[in-house]
């Protein structure tokens, strides 16, 4: 008994000793690379549920007893175990873990997430492959990039919007542009004369038509690539499901840089020179000048009659007078085009600051980029500043803060496709007798007066529209995003945050005096103040329900709130000539419109994790709309569930040759263009005063419909992840299905009722393709020579399935020439380029009318005019210092229309008119006139091509030679879009669509391609 007794004495004694030394453990955690510090890094007591993560400056503090284990986890590190000894202190520096580099995925909210556990696919970009070889839209940057992701820019120059569809077109009629998302909240992706969802506006930023249009840039292209940490393309459904109602088309998350704690305040340095030169593609003939019916002009009155036509004499040398009076030689003038453009030429500066401490660090950038068009007259001047900093408020707040502001100024953006002011329309027809710059060049006369070289008007001298025209935008923008963190329990957080969203546009169009169609001129001023306040409300969890069971879990609540004011004052015939002020316009009108939305939302996820191999992610979220409210409908309110898979089958069977494999699935369902306003009821607006008395208008083109809902998109995908070799090649696969129902589709209707179309639900859409990526290290040599590969591909086939009762088809797009039109046909890949075929025989004969001229046939489909397959290939090597990397981006399976080869064909410039065209007694302009007419099919071509789209060269100097002062100096020589490798279009680009709606497939006279060509400097002290 004496002894039992002493025993549990003794027990007793060491339970007390025991826990008598368990203490606090604090420490910092940084990266054994850099000695940065390392946040969100996971603290775990071993064999314990408890636990913690550091904080942005990658302090931790935690309770252990002494002899117990501290495990630290970091996605894309190496794990360490520590053991707790006498010390209060324990500072830790992990490793990269060359298996999980690249593996850190920037997900919805803005949460990092690592790879392995995601059931779907995602595409990254960081930032680094961003700012040397530059576009001045960043959206066109991930070109060739991402499989699944096209992206195109219209051909509007390099202040234009970028084209980016992510797994085929999710809308027949609306927008199918992604959303894109700054730092876990959505921005705007609009612009002066298309805030996002204005009625009337079509969401088309690059905005050209039938009647033309200027494409007026878009929100994405006010980011600075220097302040880009990371972007993250949420493909499918289920990645993007947490934003509801915009995640239809895919989502963009872009990740800017913030402070980090470090000794001293470290500055970086980029700049950036490259010029562009354009890359003309036109082959026209130069056997024949500038006349009528075969005949030499003999009169300035002839010359000016005939024009742009070119369908003179042959070019013999000889001295025929032109439409000025003078004559001059009829030889033929090759350089026109070459001559009109100038060399353009990008510089771009950016200094960023970046310190801090413990509790507190910054980043603040400043950026400058200065843009010479190809165009003269024609640039843009761009201002950015960029605010990153994060504070630790005691021992469980923290708070950031993220500002970026931007300033930007365009000068006289082209004009598009048939607008009177298109330059390019201009310098591309004249006839090749006449020397541009020797006939037209200023443009204008002593009096101010257009020098006008054809009798029709509204062909515009190209160094007119680019001298005198003005069309400036102008836009101030914020973008403020403020949020603070409060960890309850280690395991437990909440975290608020907003984000307010905001730009004030103006857009000036004149039309100077002198004009030949207009001769008194006109002017628009366009103002627009814009803002959207996203507020967030947020808490999460990260518990080890087992030893083997981890739980991540958020919920939370958003509130969207939309406002945009637009006013447009226009006037015409100005009384003082030259004066371009609205005072001065003798005839006024003015519009005013003003709307507000409003999006409520609730939304949470659970991702349960297995043993490191087995993932489950739950999400959901539920709309509320302002904007589906009526007074016969009360369904405001729409659910988006999405739950995906992933399986690490690699963690239990392992071939010799497999390092790492995955397994994923997923399902999810989003939504699209409910938060359109005006859909359900009336929208009014104020044009213009009669006598002083304000005149009342309604904006609706459509019959409002009370009954409209978002349309709804299902998707389900499945994949899979390999990695060989110890990750030498790498196999990245995705199969997907998407279904598009209900879609929002205006429905033509009878004039009479006072409407153009009404609004329905009844569009059905679908796509299903597959992506892949292949990775490969083919050498990696002791010397320093490394070669890394990666090809990117994608194949999206879409159907549109059927549209209303009896409906078989509805027109989104037409051109100029009105022989050819964008067409959703069931049964049919969507955005169908239809023009008319030939009219045949019971033989399959071409049947041709009295004069020889081919009669028109049916209208047919000749395919679509967005691309089915997709891909990229990207090489580069490293030896030492010195690196090359180039980029080549390919697309097939899409249709144009080229109105620039029928315009060419009609006025005797394209080659095709060479053929009996000096046939005795043949017609030549009358005949290619028809047939071009009737047979508009002959100009629908083949728009696949292969580009060399990026090259890439530098070198890093080894910091020992500025004694380490330096941190880091490169130098690199980069080039874009250098050449077209292959290509069957003829005098265009393949990639020349004038606009980024779902009528792709329609291009005219756009801004010819450039190749750009430059040096990147950057320095890090």
């Amino acid at each position: 008994m004496k002894k039992s007794l002493l025993l549990l004495m003794g027990l007793l004694l060491i339970g007390f000793a025991s826990i008598a030394q368990t203490k606090t453990i604090s420490g910092t955690v940084t990266s054994a690379d850099d000695k940065q510090a390392l946040p969100s890094v996971s603290v775990m007591v071993k064999g314990t549920n408890a636990g913690t993560q550091t904080d942005v400056n990658g302090k931790y503090s935690i309770s252990a007893a002494v002899g117990s284990t501290l495990s630290f986890s970091f996605i894309g590190y190496l794990s360490k175990e520590v053991v707790v000894g006498s010390s209060n202190v324990i500072n830790v520096s992990l490793s990269n873990d060359s298996k999980q580099l690249g593996e850190v995925v920037v997900t919805a909210l803005g949460i990092q997430k690592a790879s392995k556990s995601l059931g779907y696919a995602t595409g990254a970009v960081k930032g680094d492959e961003l700012n040397q070889a530059r576009e001045v839209n960043v959206a066109n940057s991930l070109a060739g990039k991402v499989a699944g992701v096209s992206v195109t820019a219209p051909a509007s120059g390099p202040g234009g919007a970028a084209n980016v569809i992510i797994r085929g077109s999710s809308s027949l009629t609306g927008s199918t542009q992604p959303l894109y998302v700054l730092n876990g909240v959505p921005m705007d992706n609009g612009n002066s004369a298309s805030p996002t969802n204005v009625p009337g506006s079509g969401n088309s930023n690059g905005s050209a038509g039938q009647y033309g249009g200027a494409d007026l840039g878009d929100g994405i292209s006010n980011i600075n690539p220097d302040d880009i940490e990371s972007i993250s393309v949420l493909k499918g459904a289920a990645a993007a499901a947490l934003y509801g109602s915009r995640a239809g088309s895919g989502v963009i998350m872009i990740t800017t840089k913030s402070g980090k704690a470090q000794k001293g305040i470290g500055v970086e340095y980029n700049t950036t020179y490259q010029f562009d030169k354009i890359n003309n593609l036109t082959d026209f003939q130069y056997v024949y000048g500038s006349g009528n019916q075969g005949l030499k002009p003999t009169t300035a009155a002839q010359a000016f009659a005939a024009g742009a036509q070119s369908w003179g004499a042959k070019l013999d040398g000889s001295s025929v007078v032109q439409f000025d009076g003078v004559s001059r030689p009829y030889v033929a003038n090759k350089n026109n085009i070459d001559d009109f453009y100038r060399t353009g030429g990008t510089y771009i500066n950016t200094v960023a600051l970046n310190g801090g401490t413990e509790n507190a660090a910054f980043r603040f950038s400043a950026n400058n980029l200065t843009n010479q068009a190809v165009i003269p007259n024609s640039g843009l001047d761009r201002w950015s500043f960029n605010l990153g900093s994060n504070a630790k408020l005691g021992k469980k707040v923290s708070a950031d803060v993220i500002v970026n502001y931007t300033v930007e100024s365009a000068k006289n953006r082209p004009n598009l496709s048939d607008s009177p002011g298109n330059a390019n329309f201009g310098i591309t027809f004249l006839p090749t007798s006449l020397s541009a710059s020797q006939t037209l060049s200023p443009g204008y006369d002593a009096n101010g007066n257009e020098i006008q070289f054809d009798v029709n008007q509204f062909i515009t001298n190209p160094y007119f529209a680019a001298n005198k025209f003005i069309q400036d935008t102008h836009r101030n923008r914020i973008i403020a995003n403020a949020s603070v963190k409060y960890n309850i329990l280690d395991w437990l957080y909440i975290q608020g945050r907003v984000v307010q969203d905001a730009y004030n546009d103006r857009y000036t169009r004149v039309t100077p005096t002198g004009t030949a169609y207009l001769a008194e001129g006109s002017m628009d001023d366009n103002s627009t103040r814009f803002s959207e306040l996203n507020s967030d409300i947020l808490a999460g969890l990260t518990y080890k329900i087992t030893p083997d069971i981890s739980l991540d879990a958020t919920a939370g609540t958003n509130f969207m709130r939309r406002n945009a004011e637009i006013t447009n004052i226009f006037g015409s015939s100005f009384a003082i000539p030259f004066l371009y002020i609205i005072p001065n316009a003798t005839g006024q009108r003015n519009s005013y419109f003003n709307y507000k939305t409003r999006i409520n939302s609730v939304y949470g996820t659970a991702d349960l994790g297995y043993k490191g191999f087995l993932y489950l992610n739950l999400s959901l979220r539920n709309d509320w709309y302002s904007t589906l409210s009526s007074p016969t409908s009360t369904k405001t309110s729409y659910l988006y569930p999405a739950a995906s898979t992933s399986f690490i089958f690699s963690e239990l069977w392992k071939p010799d040759a497999l390092t790492y494999g995955k397994f994923r699935v997923g399902y999810a369902e989003v939504g699209g263009g409910g938060d359109v306003p005006y859909q359900t009821s009336l929208g009014y607006n104020v044009q213009g005063t009669i006598s002083g008395t304000p005149i009342g208008q309604i904006v609706n083109g459509s019959i409002p419909n009370s009954q409209i809902k978002p349309r709804a998109i299902k998707e389900f995908e499945i994949g899979t992840e390999l990695k060989f070799f110890q990750n030498r090649f790498g196999v990245d696969f995705t199969y997907y299905d998407k279904k598009i129902n209900n879609d929002i589709v205006p429905v033509t209707t009878s004039i009479s009722t006072g409407y153009t179309s009404a609004v329905l639900n009844i569009g059905k859409l679908k796509n299903n393709g597959v992506e892949l990526l292949l990775t490969g290290t083919p050498v990696k040599s002791s010397s320093g020579f490394t070669w890394n590969v990666s090809f990117n591909g994608s194949y999206n086939n879409s159907e549109v399935v059927s549209l209303a009762s009896g409906l078989t088809s509805i027109q989104v797009g037409i051109s100029r020439t009105g022989n050819a039109f964008i067409q959703q046909v069931v049964g049919k890949p969507a955005s169908q380029v239809m023009a008319f075929d030939y009219e045949r025989d019971a033989s399959g004969n071409i049947v041709k009318d009295a004069n020889g001229v081919p009669v028109q046939g049916d209208l047919k489909a000749y395919g679509s005019g967005l691309y089915k397959y997709n891909s990229g290939l990207n090489n580069e090597f490293f030896y030492k210092n010195i690196n090359l990397s180039f980029l080549i981006d390919g697309k097939w399976g899409a249709k144009i229309f080229s109105a620039t080869n029928y315009y060419a064909t009609v006025n005797g410039l394209g080659k095709n008119t060479l053929v009996d065209r000096d046939k005795a007694g043949f017609d030549a302009q009358s005949y290619y006139g028809n047939f071009a007419q009737n047979v508009s099919g002959q100009f629908v071509e083949d728009a696949s091509f292969i580009k060399l789209r990026q090259v890439i060269l530098g070198y890093n100097f080894p910091t020992k030679m500025f004694d380490n002062k330096i941190q880091g100096l490169k130098v690199s020589f980069v080039a874009r879009n250098l050449a077209i490798l292959m290509k069957h279009t003829t005098n265009i680009d393949p990639e020349s669509n004038y606009n980024n709606t779902a009528a792709q497939g329609l291009e005219l006279a756009g801004v010819p391609p450039v190749r750009s060509y430059g040096f990147n400097l950057s320095v890090k002290f």
